[in-house]
Protein backbone atom coordinates (compact mmCIF):
# COMPACT_ATOMS: atom_id res chain seq x y z
CA UNK A 1 0.00 0.00 0.00
CA UNK A 2 2.80 1.79 0.70
CA UNK A 3 3.89 1.50 -3.02
CA UNK A 4 0.40 2.55 -3.81
CA UNK A 5 0.57 5.78 -2.39
CA UNK A 6 3.64 6.72 -4.11
CA UNK A 7 2.52 5.65 -7.41
CA UNK A 8 -0.05 7.99 -7.14
CA UNK A 9 2.32 10.75 -5.72
CA UNK A 10 3.94 10.08 -9.43
CA UNK A 11 1.24 11.23 -11.59
CA UNK A 12 1.84 13.83 -14.52
CA UNK A 13 -0.84 13.73 -16.92
CA UNK A 14 -3.89 13.39 -14.73
CA UNK A 15 -2.18 14.78 -11.97
CA UNK A 16 -5.38 16.74 -11.95
CA UNK A 17 -7.72 14.43 -10.55
CA UNK A 18 -5.52 14.32 -7.05
CA UNK A 19 -7.34 17.72 -5.83
CA UNK A 20 -10.94 15.99 -6.15
CA UNK A 21 -12.29 15.92 -2.48
CA UNK A 22 -12.63 11.91 -2.79
CA UNK A 23 -8.96 10.96 -4.32
CA UNK A 24 -7.71 13.77 -1.08
CA UNK A 25 -9.57 11.23 1.02
CA UNK A 26 -7.88 8.45 -0.39
CA UNK A 27 -4.35 9.93 -0.49
CA UNK A 28 -4.86 10.30 3.00
CA UNK A 29 -6.38 6.91 3.95
CA UNK A 30 -2.79 5.35 1.90
CA UNK A 31 -0.86 7.68 4.29
CA UNK A 32 -2.47 6.29 7.48
CA UNK A 33 -0.46 8.30 9.96
CA UNK A 34 -3.04 7.78 12.29
CA UNK A 35 -5.58 4.79 12.60
CA UNK A 36 -9.14 6.93 13.35
CA UNK A 37 -8.01 9.48 10.73
CA UNK A 38 -7.53 6.53 8.46
CA UNK A 39 -11.26 5.32 9.47
CA UNK A 40 -12.38 8.69 8.86
CA UNK A 41 -10.42 9.42 5.60
CA UNK A 42 -12.12 5.93 4.41
CA UNK A 43 -15.54 7.26 5.16
CA UNK A 44 -15.13 10.68 3.32
CA UNK A 45 -14.07 9.17 0.71
CA UNK A 46 -17.27 7.01 0.23
CA UNK A 47 -19.51 10.40 1.04
CA UNK A 48 -17.93 12.01 -1.85
CA UNK A 49 -18.08 9.69 -4.37
CA UNK A 50 -22.03 9.60 -3.53
CA UNK A 51 -22.57 12.91 -3.07
CA UNK A 52 -21.59 13.73 -6.18
CA UNK A 53 -23.81 11.36 -7.82
CA UNK A 54 -21.34 8.21 -8.43
CA UNK A 55 -21.64 4.59 -7.45
CA UNK A 56 -18.29 3.42 -7.41
CA UNK A 57 -14.78 4.80 -7.11
CA UNK A 58 -14.00 3.55 -10.53
CA UNK A 59 -16.65 5.75 -11.65
CA UNK A 60 -16.15 8.72 -9.85
CA UNK A 61 -12.11 8.33 -11.27
CA UNK A 62 -13.70 8.43 -14.98
CA UNK A 63 -16.07 10.74 -14.69
CA UNK A 64 -13.16 13.60 -13.70
CA UNK A 65 -10.89 12.23 -15.90
CA UNK A 66 -13.86 12.26 -19.22
CA UNK A 67 -15.24 15.58 -17.85
CA UNK A 68 -12.84 17.75 -16.32
CA UNK A 69 -10.67 20.24 -18.54
CA UNK A 70 -7.29 18.50 -18.64
CA UNK A 71 -4.63 19.42 -20.99
CA UNK A 72 -4.11 15.95 -22.00
CA UNK A 73 -7.98 15.81 -23.31
CA UNK A 74 -7.95 19.37 -25.25
CA UNK A 75 -4.42 17.85 -27.07
CA UNK A 76 -6.33 14.77 -27.65
CA UNK A 77 -9.82 16.17 -29.13
CA UNK A 78 -7.72 18.74 -31.35
CA UNK A 79 -5.49 16.00 -32.66
CA UNK A 80 -2.13 17.48 -31.22
CA UNK A 81 -1.69 14.96 -28.96
CA UNK A 82 2.24 13.58 -29.11
CA UNK A 83 3.50 9.75 -28.74
CA UNK A 84 5.56 11.40 -25.27
CA UNK A 85 1.96 12.52 -23.89
CA UNK A 86 0.24 9.02 -24.85
CA UNK A 87 2.93 7.31 -23.24
CA UNK A 88 2.91 9.31 -19.74
CA UNK A 89 -1.07 9.33 -20.23
CA UNK A 90 -0.81 5.03 -20.24
CA UNK A 91 1.42 5.31 -17.20
CA UNK A 92 -0.74 7.35 -15.06
CA UNK A 93 -3.94 5.34 -16.54
CA UNK A 94 -2.50 1.95 -15.37
CA UNK A 95 -1.71 3.28 -11.56
CA UNK A 96 -5.82 4.76 -11.33
CA UNK A 97 -7.09 1.67 -13.30
CA UNK A 98 -5.36 -0.39 -10.48
CA UNK A 99 -6.90 1.79 -8.23
CA UNK A 100 -10.38 1.53 -9.90
CA UNK A 101 -10.16 -2.27 -9.25
CA UNK A 102 -10.09 -2.83 -6.04
CA UNK A 103 -12.78 -3.32 -3.59
CA UNK A 104 -13.84 -1.82 -0.33
CA UNK A 105 -12.97 -5.01 1.30
CA UNK A 106 -9.17 -4.50 0.72
CA UNK A 107 -9.52 -0.69 2.02
CA UNK A 108 -11.12 -2.16 4.62
CA UNK A 109 -8.25 -5.05 4.99
CA UNK A 110 -5.79 -2.07 4.71
CA UNK A 111 -7.30 -0.03 8.22
CA UNK A 112 -7.41 -3.20 9.79
CA UNK A 113 -3.74 -3.75 9.52
CA UNK A 114 -2.55 -0.49 11.18
CA UNK A 115 -5.69 -0.93 13.60
CA UNK A 116 -6.48 -4.17 15.10
CA UNK A 117 -8.41 -2.85 18.30
CA UNK A 118 -10.51 -1.01 15.52
CA UNK A 119 -10.95 -4.60 13.61
CA UNK A 120 -15.38 -4.53 14.68
CA UNK A 121 -15.57 -1.42 14.02
CA UNK A 122 -14.35 -1.17 10.16
CA UNK A 123 -15.94 -4.45 9.74
CA UNK A 124 -18.97 -2.69 10.04
CA UNK A 125 -18.51 0.58 7.95
CA UNK A 126 -20.46 0.40 4.79
CA UNK A 127 -18.93 -0.59 1.22
CA UNK A 128 -19.50 0.51 -2.19
CA UNK A 129 -20.00 -1.57 -5.35
CA UNK A 130 -16.95 -3.58 -6.84
CA UNK A 131 -14.90 -1.92 -8.97
CA UNK A 132 -13.19 -2.95 -12.32
CA UNK A 133 -9.76 -1.52 -14.51
CA UNK A 134 -10.27 0.70 -17.25
CA UNK A 135 -8.04 1.28 -20.19
CA UNK A 136 -6.80 4.70 -21.48
CA UNK A 137 -8.62 4.06 -25.06
CA UNK A 138 -11.83 4.78 -23.10
CA UNK A 139 -10.59 7.80 -22.53
CA UNK A 140 -9.35 8.87 -25.88
CA UNK A 141 -12.67 7.53 -27.86
CA UNK A 142 -14.42 10.09 -25.61
CA UNK A 143 -12.04 13.37 -25.62
CA UNK A 144 -12.43 12.96 -29.43
CA UNK A 145 -16.04 12.26 -29.93
CA UNK A 146 -17.17 14.50 -27.22
CA UNK A 147 -14.49 17.12 -26.13
CA UNK A 148 -13.59 18.25 -22.45
CA UNK A 149 -15.03 19.94 -19.58
CA UNK A 150 -18.62 20.90 -19.60
CA UNK A 151 -19.05 20.95 -23.04
CA UNK A 152 -18.58 17.09 -22.99
CA UNK A 153 -21.24 16.63 -20.12
CA UNK A 154 -24.10 18.31 -22.19
CA UNK A 155 -25.29 19.79 -25.03
CA UNK A 156 -27.59 22.73 -23.81
CA UNK A 157 -26.66 25.93 -22.20
CA UNK A 158 -27.14 29.06 -20.74
CA UNK A 159 -25.56 31.95 -20.63
CA UNK A 160 -26.11 35.38 -18.66
CA UNK A 161 -24.27 37.88 -17.52
CA UNK A 162 -20.82 36.30 -18.03
CA UNK A 163 -21.85 32.90 -16.13
CA UNK A 164 -22.31 29.93 -18.39
CA UNK A 165 -25.05 26.94 -16.99
CA UNK A 166 -25.52 23.74 -18.42
CA UNK A 167 -29.03 23.04 -18.78
CA UNK A 168 -29.80 19.46 -16.89
CA UNK A 169 -32.83 18.52 -18.88
CA UNK A 170 -32.98 20.26 -22.22
CA UNK A 171 -36.72 20.18 -23.98
CA UNK A 172 -37.06 16.72 -25.83
CA UNK A 173 -38.21 18.39 -29.35
CA UNK A 174 -37.80 15.28 -31.77
CA UNK A 175 -37.04 17.25 -34.74
CA UNK A 176 -38.51 13.94 -36.77
CA UNK A 177 -41.90 13.82 -35.06
CA UNK A 178 -42.68 17.92 -35.77
CA UNK A 179 -45.24 18.46 -37.94
CA UNK A 180 -45.77 20.84 -40.52
CA UNK A 181 -43.19 23.80 -41.69
CA UNK A 182 -41.36 20.87 -43.59
CA UNK A 183 -39.37 23.34 -46.02
CA UNK A 184 -38.30 26.25 -42.79
CA UNK A 185 -37.11 23.12 -41.06
CA UNK A 186 -35.13 21.84 -43.55
CA UNK A 187 -33.56 25.21 -44.53
CA UNK A 188 -32.35 25.52 -40.56
CA UNK A 189 -31.14 21.63 -40.48
CA UNK A 190 -29.25 22.32 -44.36
CA UNK A 191 -27.31 25.54 -42.49
CA UNK A 192 -26.22 23.60 -39.67
CA UNK A 193 -24.98 20.55 -41.37
CA UNK A 194 -22.74 23.02 -43.02
CA UNK A 195 -21.92 24.40 -39.47
CA UNK A 196 -21.06 21.04 -38.06
CA UNK A 197 -18.89 19.84 -41.60
CA UNK A 198 -16.48 23.20 -41.29
CA UNK A 199 -18.56 24.59 -44.43
CA UNK A 200 -19.84 27.95 -44.97
CA UNK A 201 -23.03 28.90 -43.04
CA UNK A 202 -25.40 31.24 -42.37
CA UNK A 203 -26.67 33.11 -39.04
CA UNK A 204 -30.08 32.43 -39.24
CA UNK A 205 -33.41 34.72 -38.10
CA UNK A 206 -36.66 32.26 -38.12
CA UNK A 207 -39.57 34.86 -37.69
CA UNK A 208 -42.79 35.00 -37.91
CA UNK A 209 -46.14 34.47 -36.02
CA UNK A 210 -46.07 32.85 -32.74
CA UNK A 211 -46.58 29.58 -31.98
CA UNK A 212 -45.44 28.25 -34.78
CA UNK A 213 -42.72 26.33 -34.10
CA UNK A 214 -39.22 28.62 -34.37
CA UNK A 215 -37.53 27.88 -30.64
CA UNK A 216 -38.99 24.15 -31.39
CA UNK A 217 -36.58 24.14 -34.70
CA UNK A 218 -33.77 25.42 -32.96
CA UNK A 219 -34.18 23.00 -29.98
CA UNK A 220 -34.54 19.96 -31.82
CA UNK A 221 -31.13 20.42 -33.68
CA UNK A 222 -29.47 19.20 -30.49
CA UNK A 223 -31.78 16.04 -30.32
CA UNK A 224 -30.78 15.05 -33.68
CA UNK A 225 -28.11 11.59 -34.09
CA UNK A 226 -26.39 13.52 -36.59
CA UNK A 227 -25.33 16.42 -35.08
CA UNK A 228 -23.69 14.63 -32.08
CA UNK A 229 -21.17 17.57 -32.11
CA UNK A 230 -23.51 20.15 -31.65
CA UNK A 231 -24.04 22.06 -28.85
CA UNK A 232 -26.35 25.57 -28.17
CA UNK A 233 -25.75 28.14 -26.09
CA UNK A 234 -28.97 30.18 -25.28
CA UNK A 235 -27.82 34.05 -24.75
CA UNK A 236 -29.74 36.37 -22.47
CA UNK A 237 -31.59 39.21 -23.93
CA UNK A 238 -29.52 41.51 -21.28
CA UNK A 239 -26.51 40.00 -22.43
CA UNK A 240 -26.49 40.26 -26.06
CA UNK A 241 -23.11 42.47 -25.83
CA UNK A 242 -21.57 39.74 -24.24
CA UNK A 243 -21.72 37.51 -27.31
CA UNK A 244 -17.89 38.10 -28.51
CA UNK A 245 -16.75 36.99 -25.55
CA UNK A 246 -19.03 33.59 -25.26
CA UNK A 247 -17.48 33.64 -29.59
CA UNK A 248 -14.34 33.68 -28.20
CA UNK A 249 -14.51 31.66 -25.30
CA UNK A 250 -15.77 28.47 -27.41
CA UNK A 251 -13.72 28.96 -30.24
CA UNK A 252 -10.86 26.57 -29.27
CA UNK A 253 -13.53 23.82 -28.28
CA UNK A 254 -13.75 20.44 -30.93
CA UNK A 255 -18.02 21.09 -31.05
CA UNK A 256 -19.46 23.17 -33.35
CA UNK A 257 -21.72 25.89 -31.44
CA UNK A 258 -25.29 27.62 -31.58
CA UNK A 259 -25.69 30.94 -29.79
CA UNK A 260 -29.22 31.08 -29.34
CA UNK A 261 -31.61 34.27 -28.95
CA UNK A 262 -35.25 33.19 -28.14
CA UNK A 263 -38.00 36.38 -29.15
CA UNK A 264 -36.02 38.57 -30.44
CA UNK A 265 -37.07 42.61 -29.77
CA UNK A 266 -35.58 45.58 -28.67
CA UNK A 267 -37.21 48.87 -27.13
CA UNK A 268 -35.72 52.32 -28.68
CA UNK A 269 -32.07 52.81 -27.61
CA UNK A 270 -31.62 49.55 -26.28
CA UNK A 271 -27.65 48.87 -26.25
CA UNK A 272 -28.54 45.04 -27.11
CA UNK A 273 -29.36 46.38 -30.90
CA UNK A 274 -25.84 47.59 -31.77
CA UNK A 275 -24.27 44.44 -30.07
CA UNK A 276 -25.91 42.42 -31.22
CA UNK A 277 -25.72 44.26 -35.12
CA UNK A 278 -21.64 44.28 -34.42
CA UNK A 279 -21.84 40.58 -33.68
CA UNK A 280 -23.71 39.66 -36.87
CA UNK A 281 -21.59 41.62 -38.93
CA UNK A 282 -19.43 44.16 -38.97
CA UNK A 283 -17.05 44.12 -35.98
CA UNK A 284 -13.24 43.78 -36.22
CA UNK A 285 -13.06 40.25 -34.95
CA UNK A 286 -13.69 37.48 -36.93
CA UNK A 287 -16.71 35.01 -36.07
CA UNK A 288 -15.23 31.33 -34.96
CA UNK A 289 -15.86 28.81 -37.79
CA UNK A 290 -17.64 26.86 -35.23
CA UNK A 291 -19.81 29.42 -34.14
CA UNK A 292 -23.55 30.70 -35.45
CA UNK A 293 -26.15 32.70 -34.28
CA UNK A 294 -29.80 31.66 -34.85
CA UNK A 295 -32.70 33.67 -33.10
CA UNK A 296 -36.44 33.48 -32.84
CA UNK A 297 -38.46 36.88 -33.15
CA UNK A 298 -42.31 37.40 -34.13
CA UNK A 299 -41.41 40.09 -36.18
CA UNK A 300 -39.19 40.74 -39.25
CA UNK A 301 -38.11 44.62 -37.77
CA UNK A 302 -37.18 43.75 -33.96
CA UNK A 303 -37.11 47.13 -33.12
CA UNK A 304 -40.28 48.66 -31.96
CA UNK A 305 -41.12 52.18 -33.12
CA UNK A 306 -44.54 54.09 -33.32
CA UNK A 307 -46.07 56.27 -36.13
CA UNK A 308 -45.43 59.62 -34.15
CA UNK A 309 -41.68 58.61 -34.60
CA UNK A 310 -42.16 58.44 -38.30
CA UNK A 311 -43.46 61.47 -38.47
CA UNK A 312 -40.82 63.16 -36.02
CA UNK A 313 -38.19 66.01 -36.55
CA UNK A 314 -35.61 63.81 -37.47
CA UNK A 315 -33.65 65.70 -40.80
CA UNK A 316 -32.49 62.01 -41.73
CA UNK A 317 -35.30 60.11 -41.14
CA UNK A 318 -35.47 57.64 -43.36
CA UNK A 319 -31.61 56.66 -42.76
CA UNK A 320 -32.72 56.30 -39.35
CA UNK A 321 -35.63 54.07 -39.93
CA UNK A 322 -32.84 52.01 -42.31
CA UNK A 323 -31.06 51.87 -39.39
CA UNK A 324 -33.66 50.10 -37.30
CA UNK A 325 -34.39 47.63 -39.94
CA UNK A 326 -31.52 46.54 -40.74
CA UNK A 327 -30.89 44.30 -38.27
CA UNK A 328 -32.46 41.41 -40.03
CA UNK A 329 -30.67 42.01 -43.28
CA UNK A 330 -27.77 41.12 -41.55
CA UNK A 331 -29.16 37.30 -40.73
CA UNK A 332 -27.73 35.79 -44.07
CA UNK A 333 -30.63 33.10 -43.82
CA UNK A 334 -34.35 34.50 -42.66
CA UNK A 335 -37.21 31.69 -42.39
CA UNK A 336 -40.52 32.84 -42.06
CA UNK A 337 -43.10 30.86 -40.17
CA UNK A 338 -46.73 31.74 -40.76
CA UNK A 339 -50.04 31.00 -39.15
CA UNK A 340 -51.47 27.89 -40.87
CA UNK A 341 -54.19 27.96 -43.30
CA UNK A 342 -57.64 26.63 -42.06
CA UNK A 343 -56.92 22.56 -43.78
CA UNK A 344 -53.14 22.60 -42.44
CA UNK A 345 -54.43 23.11 -39.04
CA UNK A 346 -56.82 20.69 -39.35
CA UNK A 347 -54.35 18.05 -40.64
CA UNK A 348 -51.92 18.73 -37.75
CA UNK A 349 -54.87 18.25 -35.30
CA UNK A 350 -55.03 14.73 -37.26
CA UNK A 351 -51.75 13.73 -36.92
CA UNK A 352 -50.91 14.72 -33.25
CA UNK A 353 -54.22 12.57 -32.22
CA UNK A 354 -52.13 9.85 -33.87
CA UNK A 355 -49.36 10.19 -31.96
CA UNK A 356 -51.43 10.50 -28.29
CA UNK A 357 -53.18 7.51 -30.09
CA UNK A 358 -56.97 9.31 -29.80
CA UNK A 359 -59.19 7.75 -31.88
CA UNK A 360 -62.52 10.35 -32.78
CA UNK A 361 -64.91 10.37 -35.19
CA UNK A 362 -63.03 12.82 -37.77
CA UNK A 363 -65.66 15.52 -38.21
CA UNK A 364 -66.53 16.06 -34.90
CA UNK A 365 -62.96 16.24 -33.96
CA UNK A 366 -62.24 18.68 -36.59
CA UNK A 367 -65.37 21.06 -35.46
CA UNK A 368 -63.89 21.02 -31.98
CA UNK A 369 -60.69 21.94 -33.39
CA UNK A 370 -62.30 24.65 -35.29
CA UNK A 371 -64.27 25.85 -32.12
CA UNK A 372 -61.03 25.90 -30.18
CA UNK A 373 -58.57 27.65 -32.10
CA UNK A 374 -61.03 30.67 -32.54
CA UNK A 375 -60.79 30.82 -28.73
CA UNK A 376 -57.51 30.11 -28.37
CA UNK A 377 -55.11 32.12 -30.16
CA UNK A 378 -55.90 31.21 -33.88
CA UNK A 379 -54.30 28.54 -36.12
CA UNK A 380 -51.03 27.22 -35.06
CA UNK A 381 -48.89 24.19 -34.28
CA UNK A 382 -48.95 25.31 -30.39
CA UNK A 383 -52.77 25.57 -30.29
CA UNK A 384 -53.16 22.31 -32.59
CA UNK A 385 -51.09 21.01 -29.46
CA UNK A 386 -52.85 22.59 -26.69
CA UNK A 387 -55.96 21.08 -27.96
CA UNK A 388 -54.92 17.81 -28.37
CA UNK A 389 -53.27 17.45 -25.08
CA UNK A 390 -56.93 18.60 -23.72
CA UNK A 391 -58.78 16.39 -25.43
CA UNK A 392 -56.48 13.51 -23.68
CA UNK A 393 -56.67 14.91 -20.41
CA UNK A 394 -60.47 14.84 -21.00
CA UNK A 395 -60.61 11.09 -21.77
CA UNK A 396 -58.52 10.52 -18.73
Amino acid sequence: MDNLSLKLQSLTVFRGLLEQPAMQSLRGMLQRSDAHAAVEAYSTMLYCIRAEGFETLRDYMLGHLKFDNSSFGRAVASGTVTEAYLAAAKYDISVLSAIAAMRCADWKALLKSDASKLTELIDALPELPDGAPFALDELVDSFRKNGVGLFARGRAFYWEKGKLTMVNNPDPVNYWEMVGYTAQREEVAKNTRCLIAGKPNNNVLLYGDSGTGKSATVKSLINMDEFYNLRIIEVAKNSLDEIPEVSRMVATHTQKFILYIDDLAFEQEDAGFSALKTALEGGLELRPDNVAIYATSNRRHMIREDFAERAGSDLHRDETIQERTSLSERFGLRILYMALDKQSFLETVHVLCAHQGLELEPKRLEAEANKWEIQHGGRTPRTAKQFVDYLFSAQG
